[in-house]
C-alpha cells in the first residue's frame, strides 16, 4: 500500500478523450484512475465518459456545457478509496474517433473524415475545459492519451496559460489516422512540441513515436517510459473445479442488456446453409447480414452457452479482443482444427465484438462442416467482409498464405477432413461484448490464451490480464504484443517461454499458433503460479500508478 500523500501534493490531471468501458487506452484510463485513488491521490479526468456513477472509484463528476455551465451529474459521495476521482465532462456536437464507426453516425466520425470547422471546434471546447477545471482546481499537470485530439486542446490550453502536460501515445491513433493524413500529423507535432514529456508504453511505443516525429527538434530528450499493466487483484487462479462458478459470476457481471440472440446465429447457419458450391461474392455477403442488435452487449445465450461446456474435462483456449481483420481472428480460426485434433472436445472462446463477429461464426461453420470453398470465399473476401468499419479489404493474408501452404504441399484435402472430424457446432463458442468486470471470470476459464494480432499494436493489455489469471498468453512477436511477452518471459522456465511467441510470418502464423496452443494444453495450467507471480511483479497498475503520479508531480 502506497503511502497517503501529503496535503500538499496536488490534484493530479489526467485526458481522455473517450470514455472508460471497453478495452486499449480506455482500459488504461479506467485501471490508472482507480489505481491513483486506491494509492490515495486525488484526480481530475476530462473525458467522454456518459455514465460515470457506475465505477466505484468515482468521488463526484460535471458536465461543462459550450457556454461555460457547469452541471453535476454525479453528487459527491464516498467510494472506499482513500483518493478521490472528479470526472469532467465537456459537450461536444461530435466525437472524433481513429476507426470508422461499424454503422454510419453523425456524432462519431473518423478524423480524416471530419471537416477542419467541427474538428476545430472539438479541439476549442476540450481545451477551454482543461484551462477551466486547471484553474478551479489546482491541477499543475495532465498526463493525456494520444498524440491527437485532445494533446492539441491540451497544447492550446497551454498556450493560454494552463497547466503543462505530458503525451502518452497510444498505437490507435498514430497508426490509423496521423500516418494516414499530413493534417493530423502536423496537429500531433504541435501539441508534441507544447509537451513537457512524451511518455512511452514500451520499447515498441518508443520506436513508433521517434518515427513518427522524427523531423521534430528535442523529442528524444522529452522521452520517458511509462509501462501498461493490469489491476491483478481483478484476476484469480480458477481450479478446473471451480470454473461452473466463474460461468455464474460472468452471467452475473454482464447485466440484462444484450446483443446478439440465439435466433440470429441460428439464421446465420441456415442461411449457410443454403449456400451452393460456388456461390458468388454477393451471396455470401447477404448470408453474413444478421440484421440489428447492440453489438456493444454480451450474447443473449451467453450463459447457457458457457453453462454447456463440460468443465471437468474440456481444455480451453480464450481470445479477447476486437472481432476486426487487425486483430488477427482468422488465423487462430484455421489453426483450432489442429488443436481439436490433437484435444479431442477442445473448445475456443471469442470473447469481443466487431464487423468480423458474422465472417468469424461462419468460418468456423465452414470448418466444421468441411466446406473448403466456403472456407477459401471467406479468405479469399477478407477484409471486405468487415463493413465500413474495415480499413482495406485485403484477404485474410495469415489465413491465405495457410492455404496456399497446403495446397502446395498437397495436404489440403486432409486439412478439412481433419476440421470436419475433429470440429463441431459448438467447438467454438462467441460470447459478444463483455466488459471488465466479466473478462476476470472469463480468463479462469481458459488454459491458454491466444492473441493473433496482425498489427504492430502499441501495448496490448491481453497479455498482462492473461497472465494475471495464470492464462498462457500466445502471439505473435512483433511490436508491443512481442515486447511484452519477451517482458513476461524472462521470468518463467525455458519451457514455458518457447511456448509463448509466434513467428510474425504469414506463411509461420497459423502452423506456430495450433503448434504452441496444442502443447500447452498438453500440461493445462502448468506454469499458472508462475504467470501470476511475473504478473504482479512486472505489470500491477497500483505500481505503475505511483509512477505516473510521481511524474506527474514533477511536471509542476
Amino acid at each position: 500500500m502506497s503511502p497517503e500523500p501529503s496535503p500538499q501534493s496536488p490534484p493530479l490531471g489526467v485526458v481522455h478523450g473517450y470514455g472508460f468501458s471497453g478495452a486499449g487506452s480506455n482500459l488504461w484510463t479506467r485501471a490508472v484512475l482507480r489505481a491513483l485513488a486506491a494509492n490515495g491521490r486525488n484526480v481530475h479526468v476530462v473525458c467522454q465518459e456518459s455514465n460515470p456513477a457506475r465505477f466505484d472509484f468515482v468521488s463526484e463528476a460535471w458536465t461543462l456545457s459550450a457556454s461555460g455551465e457547469k452541471t453535476q451529474s454525479v453528487a459527491p459521495r464516498e467510494t472506499g478509496y482513500p483518493g478521490r476521482v472528479t470526472v469532467h465532462v465537456p459537450d461536444l456536437e461530435v466525437l472524433p474517433a481513429y476507426v470508422r464507426p461499424s454503422r454510419p453516425s453523425s456524432y462519431v466520425v473518423y478524423i480524416p473524415d471530419l471537416e477542419d470547422a467541427p474538428l476545430a471546434e472539438y479541439i476549442a471546447r476540450n481545451a477551454r475545459a482543461l484551462e477551466r477545471v486547471a484553474k478551479e482546481n489546482g491541477v499543475t499537470g495532465w498526463v493525456v492519451n494520444h498524440t491527437v485530439m485532445m494533446a492539441v486542446a491540451a497544447a492550446r490550453a497551454r498556450a493560454e496559460g494552463g497547466a503543462p502536460f505530458a503525451i502518452l501515445p497510444h498505437g490507435s491513433a498514430i497508426e490509423y489516422v496521423v500516418k494516414k493524413e499530413q493534417r493530423s500529423r502536423d496537429l500531433a507535432e504541435e501539441a508534441a512540441r507544447a509537451a513537457s514529456a512524451v511518455w512511452a508504453l514500451n520499447g515498441e511505443m518508443e520506436g513508433r513515436i521517434k518515427e513518427v516525429f522524427a523531423g521534430l527538434d528535442g523529442i528524444e530528450a522529452k522521452m520517458d517510459r511509462m509501462p501498461v499493466g493490469t489491476d491483478t487483484s481483478v484476476f484469480q487462479l480458477v481450479a478446473r473445479e471451480d470454473r461452473p462458478r466463474a460461468v455464474e459470476q460472468i452471467g452475473q457481471a454482464a447485466g440484462s442488456a444484450r446483443g446478439r440472440t440465439a435466433q440470429q446465429e441460428a439464421g446465420l447457419r441456415q442461411r449457410l446453409e443454403a449456400l451452393a458450391p460456388g456461390a458468388s461474392d454477393e451471396a455470401v455477403h447477404e448470408a453474413l447480414a444478421s440484421g440489428e442488435y447492440e453489438r456493444s452487449a454480451p450474447d443473449a445465450a451467453l450463459e447457457a452457452k458457457l453453462g454447456g461446456i463440460d468443465w471437468a474435462e474440456a481444455k480451453t483456449v480464450v481470445f479477447v479482443g476486437r472481432l476486426i481483420a487487425a486483430k488477427g481472428m482468422p488465423a487462430l480460426m484455421m489453426a483450432f482444427p489442429r488443436v481439436a485434433a490433437a484435444h479431442p472436445g477442445a473448445r475456443l472462446i471469442v470473447a469481443g465484438t466487431g464487423g468480423l463477429r458474422e465472417a468469424l461464426e461462419a468460418l468456423a461453420w465452414a470448418l466444421a462442416r468441411g466446406r473448403a470453398d466456403l472456407v477459401r470465399q471467406i479468405v479469399r473476401l477478407g477484409g471486405a467482409l468487415e463493413g465500413a468499419g474495415g480499413l482495406d479489404a485485403e484477404p485474410f493474408f495469415a489465413a491465405q498464405a495457410f492455404l496456399d501452404g497446403l495446397d502446395e504441399a498437397g495436404e489440403a484435402d486432409t486439412y478439412f477432413a481433419t476440421a470436419q472430424e475433429a470440429l463441431t457446432d459448438n467447438s467454438v463458442v462467441f460470447t459478444g461484448f463483455l466488459d471488465h468486470a466479466a473478462l476476470g471470470p472469463l480468463y479462469g476459464l481458459a488454459d491458454a490464451g491466444a492473441f493473433p494480432s496482425v498489427v504492430r499494436e502499441a501495448s496490448p493489455l491481453v497479455v498482462p490480464e492473461s497472465a494475471a489469471a495464470g492464462v498462457l498468453p500466445v502471439g505473435p512477436d512483433i511490436g508491443g504484443m512481442g515486447d511484452s511477452l519477451r517482458t513476461l518471459a524472462d521470468g518463467l522456465p525455458p519451457e514455458a517461454r518457447a511456448l509463448l511467441l509466434v513467428r510474425p510470418e504469414a506463411e509461420h502464423r497459423v502452423g506456430d499458433l495450433a503448434d504452441r496452443l496444442s502443447r500447452a494444453l498438453e500440461h493445462p495450467r502448468q506454469y499458472a503460479a508462475e504467470l501470476r507471480r511475473e504478473a504482479e511483479a512486472r505489470f500491477d497498475w497500483r505500481a505503475i500508478a505511483e509512477r505516473l503520479a510521481t511524474r506527474l508531480d514533477a511536471l509542476a
